[in-house]
């Protein structure tokens, strides 16, 4: 059997989480090439069983150009684990939103208009607020201000991430308590760290270099990352963010597509994630 890992054109080389997830495949007698999405051939994919969607981290660069690969190469009949409809759907952040209509609780988030109009944003509730780009990571544009100091926090975030759409949400200060990120893996949490940003930072990117551990997750927060993997069809993998709030999990990000999902701070779950492969690699099309 054939399985792609996609990668792409500025990162290559596997991370150690991927790596691991790769080294499980080879170890069930896989042949598993890491084919960038974005510089290798249709062919190369196509001649692979199934495409799992692990590195392709340069999207946001070119979410148009990336959401037209993914639905020219369905068309092609490549099979991907992670649906064209549900990938694209899921890289613009903005569509955080649309979870509270499966009952997850998120941020009060208010897309921005193409203007930067600070008046869009009185309806978020807090004083201080959080703006990101809709396409974006590694917390690139990502700026905390308040009200009184929008403007060049605006001016700020469209000038590291520019050309791309902002959003703005209500701060958490409970991030300080740090946010939980849940690995999925066939609908169940298989693995959660906890990551507490360093002090005087709210980001937990890890350019940002917050404290990550292995721990077992809060109970509110691992239901609603099943329940919300349920609604959504049970993606083969993903990764549900969020913090603890009043007893109760607020989600702040959903990633389907290529999340770090941290296999190699846990190894049992690359191994779980190879199986979940397979399984879905031999599923009938359709």
């Amino acid at each position: 059997m054939k399985i792609a890992l996609a990668a792409c054109a500025k990162n290559p080389v596997l991370s150690a989480s991927n790596d691991r997830l790769r080294q499980a495949l080879l170890a069930r007698g896989v042949d598993c090439p890491v084919l960038r999405w974005n510089a290798d051939p249709f062919e190369d994919f196509l001649a692979c069983e199934l495409t799992v969607l692990r590195q392709t981290w340069d999207y946001q660069d070119d979410p148009g150009g990336f959401a037209a690969w993914l639905v020219r190469l369905e068309a092609l009949g490549g099979r991907v684990e992670a649906p064209a409809r549900l990938a694209v759907w899921n890289n613009d952040k903005r569509t955080l939103v649309e979870l509270e209509r499966y009952g997850i609780a998120v941020p009060r988030t208010v897309p921005l208009p193409a203007s930067g109009d600070p008046a869009a944003l009185a309806a978020i509730p807090t004083e201080r607020i959080v703006l990101k780009p809709a396409f974006g990571g590694d917390g690139i544009g990502v700026q905390l201000a308040d009200r009184a100091g929008l403007a060049d926090a605006l001016e700020r975030s469209a000038a590291e991430a520019p050309g791309r759409p902002l959003m703005a949400q209500e701060f958490l200060p409970e991030i300080g308590e740090g946010e939980w990120k849940l690995t999925c893996i066939a609908g169940a949490v298989a693995l959660a760290v906890r990551a507490r940003p360093k002090p005087g930072e709210f980001r937990i990117n890890s350019r940002f270099q917050p404290e990550i551990a292995v721990v077992a997750p809060p109970e509110p927060a691992r239901r609603a990352a099943e329940q919300l993997m349920a609604a959504l069809g049970t993606p083969l993998c993903g990764r549900v963010d969020g913090v603890m709030k009043a007893g109760g999990f607020i989600c702040t990000e959903l990633e389907l597509a290529d999340p770090d999902l941290h296999l190699h701070l846990q190894p049992e779950a690359a191994e779980t994630l190879a199986d979940a492969v397979l399984a879905r690699a031999r599923r009938p099309p359709g």
